[in-house]
């Protein structure tokens, strides 16, 4: 049973590109023509079916424990490179159908600005972020950890050699509050004021290859800060990481404990740059952001943590 179930999810992630590359083939050139966008043409932007395509590869290695440390920074490499260089090259429409235009952060922030200024919050909005929602329901993070280019190079700024006592984990009911508080803020601050905090902290800013000086104190800082600490903005700013975060403790596929083979060595706590791990351990309903990265999986010699139903 639970393998019909998974080749299912897996049938649906393949469908999920190939509809995009069929769409593209077959009528996505007309809208791009004519600029028109409905819900599901979104979907058939090149930035939507590779990014369901890296998500799917990015399942079957850690189904099948493959993602290890050279594989994972890699694949890094391959997200930071398809969703912040590629469209800056001269490949045409399909150059321009993977631009960051909206980005994750933007999808969110300018909704709400749009809905502030009392204006119709464009489809695209809707669906990428409905895009973003799919990934995590069905496979965790899929999205956040093998599609987001900022997620990416904070995790290839991360690997950097560095003396381990300078490695951080910073306990998450203090960066999930900050997080919260921050969009709690930039809400108020919006409907208040008409200010968007997120504009000053965007660092997606820097892959538009536009940088505003009003976000360059933000990028500075996410970086410097991700040698030290994993994925900081992740943690501690993001509000599509908020929102992930929310969804994923319904994901279909996520990282899971077989109590009977552990032994409690606590290597994968060791091994990995996240704070999740415990909380996978002691079996809690709600746990911190996991980005399937798959340094737990691997660093477990007993085979006792499994992306899995």
């Amino acid at each position: 049973m639970v393998h019909r179930h998974l080749k299912t999810l897996l049938l649906f992630l393949a469908i999920l590109f190939l509809h995009g590359i069929a769409a593209v083939v077959f009528g996505a050139e007309e809208a791009e023509s004519r600029k028109v966008f409905t819900f599901w043409t979104v979907w058939t932007l090149p930035r939507v079916w590779v990014g369901a395509i890296l998500a799917f590869i990015g399942v079957v290695l850690l189904m099948t424990r493959s993602a290890g440390k050279w594989v994972r920074l890699l694949a890094m490499f391959v997200v930071f490179f398809a969703f912040s260089i590629v469209a800056i090259l001269p490949l045409g429409a399909f150059a321009d159908g993977m631009g960051l235009h909206p980005s994750p952060m933007c999808t969110i922030e300018k909704a709400f600005i749009f809905n502030q200024m009392g204006r119709a919050v464009p489809i695209i909005f809707f669906s990428i972020l409905a895009f973003i929602l799919a990934l995590t329901l069905i496979a965790n993070k899929s999205f956040c950890g093998w599609n987001c280019p900022i997620g990416a190079i904070q995790e290839i700024l991360h690997a950097m050699p560095m003396p381990k006592k300078w490695r951080m984990k910073l306990p998450f009911r203090w960066t999930n509050a900050v997080r919260i508080l921050l969009f709690s803020v930039f809400l108020v601050l919006l409907y208040a004021m008409a200010f968007s905090l997120y504009a000053y902290l965007n660092p997606f800013e820097f892959l538009h290859w536009q940088l505003e000086w009003a976000v360059i104190p933000a990028v500075l800082v996410t970086f410097v800060a991700a040698f030290f600490i994993y994925r900081p903005f992740c943690y501690l700013v993001c509000p599509v990481g908020l929102v992930t975060w929310l969804v994923e403790h319904v994901s279909i596929l996520r990282v899971k404990l077989d109590k009977e083979k552990c032994t409690m060595c606590m290597r994968c706590v060791k091994e990995s740059p996240c704070p999740t791990v415990p909380s996978i351990l002691d079996g809690k309903k709600s746990r911190p952001d996991c980005h399937a990265c798959g340094a737990c999986i691997q660093a477990c010699p007993e085979d006792a943590l499994r992306f899995r139903l």
